[in-house]
Order: structure tokens, then C-alpha cells, then sequence
């Protein structure tokens, strides 16, 4: 287990994914405002690979690699390759569910929680997907994979875990990844272990406008409570002007929900305020100022072919305080046809929802 705080951007793809890779840069530039956290890094889940596949003889990753190359030899598109495929996927995804991580990582991860995160028994913890295979060049893979949040508890950790690490195996994301590459069998989740923040509002921003293309300005979409403008919210979207602090109200935030951490782990949903506005005059100078410093302040951010790119940035503000949950590179062109490959999957698919986060439910026991 690695501190979040010991992670750097160059740590992506080696150790863990982009998601802890990212944030634990943006943690070591900006201590005040990012969470405590935790990494799971791929290494955990290849070893748990290597326990024995029931009836084979094999480790389950031989078996893993055998089973790919026979159906790679099956013919494509016939009746018999879905139905190989789809009866592989569910036994592995059945597996990494049930499997038994070892009372050593137990144990690890039981000391590595309370170190990061203290003793107490209530804390809220989000568990994050972070794979190898997130970022690939032109094709992003965000959503695919699954977040549960605000767990609490060790037993409901341990759960949460096992239900990340066997999310990459869904249906749906695993038919995407079986399209676009060679050597599925090299798929590796870590996992991102986050203290839950109580963010009274939050929402995402990226430093360009994303309808000019014109860095003079930033765009916010910004919601009331936990999630906001990530999780199809109707949202408040703004426009802020870098040099002058100017605010441009292109829509209101027209939910009439918000969603709130609970003590007890999960999600609940409550009415909003009723506000007029969302985002506040002094958090909208925060995130200017925030991101005037980036270029500062962080690496230099790019695009697939190492160009400079806008920042795309989930945010959260408690009793006015900006809070930071992610960076990345806003890739437009690349989302939308993601957001285009994804629906043409979703077509295909015998359970077209694959694996979704339901925030309005608490973790599964």
C-alpha cells in the first residue's frame, strides 16, 4: 500500500493509474487541498492472479492467457465466439468477486488505513478504480469502471475492494477492452482510496472555454453537495474571465436534489437550498487563482501526443475552502468519441448498463 502523498504523475501506468498517479502530484503541490489517501497498486491484484483456477490445474492467469487465445482463434463475430467470451468473462469476474486476498493484505491494508486515515470507526472512504488501461491514446475508457463511495467500515472496505478490482470485467468494460487490444490478459486495477470529503458544492472545471477554445476564459459546471456535474446532474455552468475575475451565467443548476455523505456509509440524497446561484464570488476567485497557479505549480499538462492540453479538474468547496479530487487533460475530441464508441457497444450488449454506481445506496455488505 502507498501513501497518496508519495505518488507522482510519473508513477501512471508503473505502479498505479492515472487517477492516484495525477492526484498524488497534485497532493504534493497542493498539501491544503487534497485528501488523505491510499493506493492499492497493480501488483496486489497480479499477485492474487497467480492462486489456482479450480479444475484446470493452472494458476488463474494461465488460465486467464488460455482462455483469450482460444477465443481469439474462434471465428469473429460468430455466435460461439460471444458465447465462449461472454462465459469466460463471467467465471473471471466471478472469481476476483469471491476470491480471498490473503490475511496478509488484510492485515496490511487494516494498519495502512488506520496509519493514513487514524483509528476511528466512522470514516468515510471512497473507493476508486484506477487501471492500467484508463488513458489510452484516443480513447479515455472514463466511466467505465467503478467508484463506491463513502464506505465505511473494514469489513464494507474489503468488499468495496474486491468489487472494484472485478470491475474492469464487467460487461461492458470488458467489451470495449477486448476491441482494442492485443494483450487483454495485461489488464491490472489499482485502486484509490480517498477519505471522503463533505464538499457543500462541487463540480469541475476546465481551464479554457470549451465552446471558444479561448484560455482567457475558464469553464465551471458546479453543483450543491457531493458528485456535482460528473454524474449527469443538470448543473450550473459559468464562465469565468482570468484577468478581470468577470462571472458569465450561461445556465442555473436545476436539480432539486443534492447528494450528501452520511456517517453510516453511502450516499443520501436531500432537497437543495433553493439559492439562486450555486458558486459563491470568492470560490469563483479561488478557482482563478487556483488555476493562474497551475502552470506554476504542476507539470506541464498534454494531450496524446505530448501537446499542451487544458486542465480538466473535479473540485469540491467545504466553509468556503477549495478541495481538489482529480486532474487530468481535458480531451474533448477523444471523450466524445469515446462517449460514440461506448453507445455503439452499449448496442451489442446483452446487459447494456454493465456495472453503474448507484450514490442513492449504501455500500453492499
Amino acid at each position: 500500500m502507498i501513501p497518496l502523498d508519495q505518488l507522482r504523475a510519473a508513477d501512471s501506468g508503473r505502479i498505479v493509474g492515472p487517477k492516484a498517479a495525477k492526484l498524488g502530484e497534485l497532493k504534493h503541490h497542493y498539501p491544503e487541498a487534497v485528501a488523505e489517501g491510499l493506493a492499492i497498486p497493480f501488483g496486489i491484484f497480479r499477485g492474487l492472479l497467480d492462486q489456482p483456477m479450480s479444475g484446470t490445474g493452472l494458476s488463474v492467469y494461465d488460465w486467464m492467457v488460455g482462455q483469450y487465445r482460444a477465443l481469439a482463434a474462434l471465428p469473429r463475430d460468430s455466435e460461439e465466439r460471444r458465447t465462449e467470451t461472454e462465459q469466460f468473462r463471467r467465471n473471471l469476474e466471478t472469481w476476483i468477486l469471491n476470491a480471498d486476498p490473503g490475511e496478509p493484505f488484510r492485515h496490511g491494508l487494516e494498519v495502512a488505513v488506520e496509519d493514513i486515515f487514524g483509528p476511528e470507526e466512522n470514516i468515510g472512504i471512497f473507493v476508486r478504480s484506477d487501471t492500467n488501461v484508463e488513458d489510452l491514446p484516443g480513447f479515455t475508457g472514463a466511466g467505465l469502471n467503478l467508484t463506491v463511495p463513502n464506505v465505511v467500515g473494514f469489513d464494507a472496505l474489503l468488499t468495496a475492494i474486491q468489487r472494484v478490482w472485478a470491475s474492469p470485467f464487467s460487461t461492458r468494460a470488458f467489451a470495449w477492452r477486448q476491441a482494442l487490444m492485443s494483450q487483454p490478459e495485461h489488464v491490472y486495477p489499482a485502486i484509490l482510496l480517498l477519505r471522503t470529503v463533505p464538499s457543500e458544492k462541487s463540480g469541475v472545471l476546465v481551464t479554457r472555454d470549451i465552446d471558444t477554445g479561448d484560455p482567457g476564459w475558464l469553464s465551471v459546471a458546479v453543483n450543491e453537495g457531493i458528485g456535482g456535474a460528473v454524474d449527469g446532474q443538470p448543473a450550473e455552468s459559468l464562465r469565468l474571465e482570468r484577468n478581470t475575475g468577470r462571472i458569465r451565467l450561461l445556465a442555473q443548476a436545476s436539480t432539486p436534489w443534492r447528494r450528501d455523505a452520511t456517517p453510516g456509509g453511502g450516499i443520501t440524497r436531500a432537497p437543495v437550498s433553493g439559492s439562486d446561484t450555486v458558486l459563491l464570488p470568492g470560490e469563483a476567485a479561488l478557482l482563478i487563482e487556483f488555476a493562474r497557479s497551475l502552470p506554476e505549480r504542476f507539470p506541464p499538462i498534454t494531450d496524446d501526443q505530448g501537446q499542451p492540453a487544458p486542465a480538466d479538474v473535479e473540485f469540491g468547496f467545504v466553509q468556503g475552502q477549495l478541495r481538489l479530487f482529480q486532474i487530468r487533460p481535458f480531451l474533448e475530441n477523444s471523450r466524445a468519441r469515446a462517449s460514440a464508441y461506448l453507445a455503439e457497444i452499449d448496442r451489442g450488449l446483452i446487459d447494456p448498463t454493465g456495472i453503474l454506481v448507484d450514490l442513492g445506496q449504501l455500500p453492499q455488505p
